[in-house]
């Protein structure tokens, strides 16, 4: 049972699980989009330059017309790159948590987080497949299309497109085998595989709560209410 907590019932709900919550030692954080939206992402929704801002997740534009391809990136880089963390994602790092996240952005690399996998790459890195070396994205802006600098052959964007298997996946899946806790924080996991997770962790016996709204506020309190749990423990 994944346990939802919004600003209306956190107290009652922090309350009624003190005695679960002061035993608490592993913890996994799965985040989605709407933990950045505080940071000013907007969802994967909108437009930027007369393209669709989710073109950027799918391989027909990027083969079919890889200039227009670039060009919507390199808007996407300069306007995502902006952001900074906010307290939700500042607060996971602090606490050394583990994080699973499905998001592009880079914002939890940048709070510093430890152990994090990024299930669908991210736009901090380019990638090329034919001397298999990664280069940081700013190499967007040298060429129209950019290209290696080893080998000279056209690279790709560190995302994953849609229809192709994520990334580190099992390693998801070994960390939530291992956590007490999972907590998802800005996500509806509506997309295969990512939304058997809390299935996984429930069977391990972990706890599940989630926090969608307003994590910017909500994550901070409910990371200070386990620490408080377990020093009243102490």
């Amino acid at each position: 049972m994944i346990i939802s907590v919004n600003v209306y019932n956190f107290e009652s709900i922090v309350s009624k699980h003190a005695y679960y919550l002061r035993g608490i030692h592993s913890w996994l954080a799965l985040t989605g989009a709407g933990i950045s939206q505080a940071s000013g992402l907007p969802l994967l929704t909108g437009d930027l330059q007369g393209l669709a801002v989710a073109e950027l997740f799918e391989s027909r534009l990027f083969l079919s017309n890889p200039s227009r391809y670039w060009t919507l990136y390199r808007e996407v880089y300069r306007k995502w790159r902006l952001a900074t963390p906010n307290a939700a994602h500042i607060e996971l790092a602090l606490q050394g948590v583990r994080v699973v996240t499905q998001n592009v952005d880079g914002l939890h690399r940048d709070a510093g987080t430890r152990e994090l996998v990024e299930l669908h790459g991210n736009l901090q890195e380019l990638h090329c497949k034919r001397c298999q070396q990664v280069f940081p994205s700013t190499l967007v802006f040298r060429n129209s299309i950019p290209q290696c600098p080893t080998c000279k052959g056209d690279l790709y964007p560190g995302v994953v497109f849609v229809g192709e298997e994520i990334q580190h996946f099992s390693v998801a899946v070994d960390w939530a085998g291992q956590c007490e806790l999972l907590l998802i924080i800005g996500t509806s996991l509506s997309a295969e595989p990512v939304r058997q997770m809390p299935e996984i962790v429930e069977k391990s016996g972990a706890i599940v709560f989630q926090i969608n709204d307003n994590a910017e506020l909500l994550v901070p309190r409910f990371m200070a209410s386990i620490d408080t749990q377990m020093t009243s423990r102490d």
